[in-house]
This record gives C-alpha cells, structure tokens and sequence, in this order.
C-alpha cells in the first residue's frame, strides 16, 4: 500500500522524544540533523515515517525525520499507516487522540 501522506502537526503528536532538544554524541549530532535536513529539503522525505496506532496510542519510528519536516515547515509527510495490537503497549507509546484516531481509523 502506497503511504498516505499526514498532516505534520499530527503525526508529531506520536513521537517519543524531540530531536531537537534530545540528543547522543552516536546519531543525534546537531550536523547529522542538518545532514539530513539539506538532503530532505533538496529530495523530500524518501523513506515514510511509520505510525503504528489503535484507539489507545500511537508509537512513531521516524523521529529524526519528523524533527526535520518541523524545522523546514513541512505541512504533510508520508507515513506507512500500521494497526498495533493493544497489548504489549510500548514504553514510549503516546495517547491517542480521539479527533486523530477518528482521521486515521479508515486507512488501518
């Protein structure tokens, strides 16, 4: 299935950590984040974000690229759109929304 593309403000809700504040000396240099934000705004976002979901939460893998898709203002980002069972819910899983569940809930 081709990835649907999400409103950025949406999508941001799920992520486990912000990129921007949150970094390792390993991958989450301030020049790998604008390594990748040089190489997004001249390609775009090449590889969806997957955004796993049910009407619990949501868990997000993609958090460098979505810390990049805010730093350029990008308004929608494509997503690989995942139904997660309830149970084990992950340690960084995020509430969901009701208004986005109620968005998402026909592409599951």
């Amino acid at each position: 299935m081709p990835a649907l593309f999400l409103p950025t403000e949406l999508v941001v809700r799920y992520r486990a950590v912000d990129r921007e504040v949150v970094g390792s000396a390993l991958v989450d240099t301030p020049r790998h984040l604008d390594e990748l934000t040089g190489d997004i705004a001249r390609r775009g976002v090449l590889v969806p974000l997957r955004l796993g979901c049910n009407e619990e939460f949501g868990v997000l893998d993609g958090n460098h690229r979505i810390a990049v898709a805010m730093r350029l203002g990008l308004a929608e980002v494509p997503v690989d759109l995942v139904g997660e069972p309830r149970s084990p819910r992950p340690g960084h899983a995020q509430p969901m929304r009701e208004a986005d569940f109620a968005l998402l809930k026909g592409h599951l």
